[in-house]
């Protein structure tokens, strides 16, 4: 077995589990406010992206309380804000992302970075095969996306900035 053969189970109990997925959630909503939610975003180009319709809040500890808004634009609400405020994390967030005229929707949640409930755009093309394809494709685009912007995060996170300069955007941004 090389050093890069780990089960899945390894990866969920990495320590970096317990806090990753809820800094990038945190950081995604941040960034979906700034420049309107607009990232230059390789190998696709301009993206826009959002938190869509429903954001969920856990408390930390044993018994955790959650917040689970929904509908319209919940990320805009007072009660969100109050919840960052109160100590409250994320716990999953439903994303929307658009490249070019596509337009995705999809769920991730904290522990483990789970993606769930990806919606598509609908398909144009005639014939089982072409379907397929473009499916595969349009599948392959929004994880792409994901994973490009989870890159910009961890370029973010572990840059040089992170702690003098975008910290700190960020607790203003919650408290403002």
């Amino acid at each position: 077995m090389s050093e890069f053969d780990v089960n899945d189970r390894e990866l969920i109990d990495h320590p970096a589990s317990r806090f990753l997925g809820r800094e990038f959630l945190i950081w995604t909503w941040w960034a979906s406010e700034q420049n309107f939610g607009k990232l230059e975003l390789a190998p696709f180009g301009e993206v826009d992206f959002w938190i869509d319709d429903r954001i969920v809040f856990r408390t930390p500890g044993e018994q955790p309380q959650t917040s689970d808004l929904k509908g319209g634009a919940p990320a805009t609400t007072a009660e969100a804000r109050t919840a960052m405020m109160a100590g409250k994390t994320i716990d999953a967030a439903r994303l929307g992302l658009r490249v070019k005229e596509r337009e995705y929707s999809l769920e991730l949640r904290a522990e483990g970075l789970e993606l769930a409930g990806l919606k598509v755009p609908a398909e144009c093309k005639d014939g089982e095969d072409e379907r397929l394809y473009e499916r595969m494709f349009l599948l392959e685009e929004a994880t792409g996306i994901l994973d490009a912007l989870f890159v910009k995060f961890c370029e973010d996170r572990l840059g040089p900035d992170w702690d003098s300069v975008v910290l700190p955007a960020i607790r203003e941004w919650v408290g403002g």
